[in-house]
């Protein structure tokens, strides 16, 4: 495998332009005010499907900011590093501490957010749940320098459910607790979408040249599984230049991730 000095040459290449920049920014808030429009109106069957799509976007841009690959200030991008885990009722900054242990430590006994990886179909459904609680208790204890920030993120995320709840006790609307929903969804499932399948799915595997091949759409949802391993070499390559670089750049050697 390259080496990182020469990794990060080759990625210092691949930075979003202007609108493309505003585009991932703006992204999973143009996709929440779909929801909400669409919620206002009880057209539920797009309005849950957008609410899924924003928590998806919002993984995508808090992924980005956790390598510092959105072209941001560090203040900047530390603001979206948490505005956008709120959308997914995360703490950035507990989830930016075990994603780079992840990164450093691929897979091994001190790798939490990689565990399930290593756990069998049916442990990944049964401890879904637990296992986003299991990362935050993880990341207090990894990081201590942060540990503030997570401990106020937390403690946002549970004054949004109760808002949810006080908006549903006061005006009888279920569009915050639908929304919360799909977000708890969405984190029970994360063990599965962003460890089981992306570490199990060999790289010449149909379905991921199947989402290379989708990949050139726009879809930064699919880029995120189908170059999954190129990720891991190439890390501060943005998530919507992955396509592009993957065609540019050397085939990472080892395949592991």
């Amino acid at each position: 495998m390259a080496s990182s000095k020469t990794t990060a040459q080759q990625s210092s290449g691949y930075q979003l332009t202007g609108f493309q920049q505003l585009l991932e920014l703006t992204r999973p808030w143009i996709l929440l005010t779909g929801f909400i429009v669409c919620a206002l109106f009880q057209y539920w069957w797009i309005a849950v499907p957008l609410a899924f799509a924003t928590g998806f976007a919002a993984f995508i841009q808090m992924h980005d900011a956790i390598h510092n690959s959105l072209g941001l200030s560090k203040k900047a991008n530390s603001f979206v590093l948490s505005l956008s885990a709120l959308l997914i009722l995360k703490s950035g900054h507990c989830l930016k501490t075990t994603h780079l242990r992840h990164h450093g430590q691929c897979l091994s006994d001190n790798d939490p957010e990689g565990a399930p990886a290593k756990w069998t179909l049916r442990q990944v459904f049964m401890n879904g749940p637990y296992h986003i609680l299991a990362l935050r208790i993880a990341s207090l204890k990894m990081a201590p320098s942060t540990r503030t920030k997570q401990l106020t993120e937390t403690a946002l995320t549970v004054l949004l459910l109760l808002g949810f709840i006080l908006l549903y006790v006061t005006t009888g609307s279920i569009i915050g607790l639908v929304y919360w929903g799909v977000a708890f969804v969405l984190s029970s499932l994360m063990p599965l979408w962003a460890s089981y399948i992306p570490h199990k799915l060999a790289t010449k595997n149909p379905a991921r040249l199947a989402g290379v091949k989708i990949s050139r759409v726009w879809t930064p949802l699919i880029s995120s599984f189908a170059f999954h391993h190129f990720h891991h070499t190439y890390p501060k390559i943005p998530t919507a230049l992955l396509p592009r670089a993957a065609r540019e750049l050397p085939e990472p050697e080892d395949h592991d991730h």
